[in-house]
């Protein structure tokens, strides 16, 4: 099942160069897909409980969203 990770975008997340919210991860669970996500190579999308982050579980990643799939 693939879950989508979104993340308000903030002020400072443009500043830093975050130029989207969401990212996607293919998992057995909720909890593999955080791990995934976490040890990706994408540092401005790991997944934090601070209250900024969601994470929902999805059917299928709109066409233009696919180059956010973390691999």
């Amino acid at each position: 099942m693939w879950f989508r990770f979104s993340k308000v975008k903030w002020m400072w997340d443009m500043a830093d160069g975050i130029e989207y919210s969401y990212a996607y991860a293919k998992a057995d669970n909720q909890e593999d897909a955080i791990k995934k996500v976490n040890e990706s190579d994408i540092p401005d999308r790991k997944y934090t409980e601070r209250g900024l982050d969601q994470i929902d579980e999805v059917i299928t990643i709109p066409l233009e969203d696919i180059n956010k799939v973390i691999k």
